[in-house]
């Protein structure tokens, strides 16, 4: 279990969110599950939601078919918020050292998102892809930090996420698994432009990333790769939920000895802002830790699990909120299902 640390503190410039248009509460998945595919399964989302706390999100897929496309793409998404966060930080895209982004519902598999961001934006940069879901951004950082060593040109990191469009509406498709990951994850995109550290404040510290998921079952799983291509069968997410109760809050436990272990103590941050996993969240990190509801974010209320654009979409509405004020410290506790990952970093505005 042991955890890494970056090597150099970032600041951070500038970070903007974007969501898709369409704003979908309950009942609308509710109405489109009983068109398509009968009460039974109504119902039984129902009963799923309840236990989530997911009440609305934000998705690009049409939910009057079985199957859609994404309106927006992931990357008219990248680049519009790429393109707001440069204009946040005053950079132009020549200033860029590198373009770094990471989702696990990738516009292509090859090219990547970040080689169509970077034709729609221009930008000549050289560009890396994770592959990755809810910790992206922590590994993101740590790749930026390296690189900020050589380099203290701005780099640009993106998380997006469009997996609605792997949910297929019809009664052949879905089963409990499936009706979790349909009432729990939502659309979305953040992009951030951090540098090289020189000041205090905007910081980005003690960037940590650890995984204890060695022998242990995946809780979270895409298919669709070379050992299942050959079954003609259309990619889909798999959700072990048993595993991921098993095994999901330790991550969170684990990120925050990390943390402590830098010498910090659990008053000195004002706000929490953990992986955006269910509606519930904050009460359950709050309960946990034993501190007040109100330092905890949830975001995921209203825009369902963003995955690997979870953690960079509430900073990007927690910074942006004007609720900060200078020398304000968030401690960031990010936790991935898939092999069990966990990584995160301290915030000082």
């Amino acid at each position: 279990m042991a955890v890494t640390f970056a090597p150099n503190d970032l600041n951070l410039l500038s970070i903007n969110a974007v969501l898709p248009p369409q704003h979908i509460t309950n009942a609308a998945l509710f109405e489109a599950l009983e068109n398509l595919c009968g009460r039974t399964a109504k119902r039984k989302a129902a009963i799923i939601a309840r236990r989530l706390g997911v009440e609305e999100r934000h998705l690009v897929r049409d939910l009057t078919s079985s199957l859609s496309g994404c309106t927006p793409s992931s990357i008219e998404m990248s680049g519009e918020a790429l393109t707001q966060a440069l204009i946040q930080a005053n950079v132009s895209v020549s200033d860029l050292g590198y373009l770094l982004s990471h989702t696990c519902t990738p516009h292509t598999q090859v090219p990547p998102n970040a080689s169509w961001v970077a034709d729609q934006l221009n930008i000549e940069a050289p560009y890396l892809e994770l592959r990755q879901a809810c910790t992206g951004f922590a590994n993101a950082l740590q790749i930026a930090s390296a690189f900020s060593l050589s380099d203290s040109r701005p780099l640009a990191i993106i998380g997006c996420e469009t997996g609605s469009v792997y949910f297929d509406i019809n009664k052949g498709f879905i089963s409990t698994s499936q009706l979790v990951n349909y009432m729990q994850m939502g659309d979305g995109c953040a992009a951030a432009i951090v540098q090289q550290a020189s000041q205090s404040s905007q910081r980005i510290s003690d960037i940590y990333m650890g995984q204890i998921g060695h022998d242990k079952p995946s809780g979270f799983y895409l298919d669709g790769g070379s050992d299942k291509v050959g079954t003609g069968e259309m990619a889909r997410f798999h959700h072990n939920t048993e595993e991921v109760k098993r095994n999901g809050e330790k991550l969170f436990e684990l990120g925050l000895q990390a943390i402590l272990s830098r010498g910090y103590q659990l008053d000195d941050f004002d706000y929490i802002l953990p992986h955006q996993a269910n509606g519930y969240i904050d009460s359950m990190i709050a309960k946990k830790l034993g501190v007040p509801i109100h330092r905890v974010i949830n975001d995921s209320k209203v825009l369902g699990n963003l995955g690997s654009a979870a953690i960079w979409v509430s900073l990007a509405r927690l910074v942006n909120s004007g609720r900060l004020k200078k020398g304000d410290k968030v401690v960031v506790l990010g936790a991935e299902a898939t092999k069990y990952l966990y990584g995160g970093f301290v915030y000082t505005h």
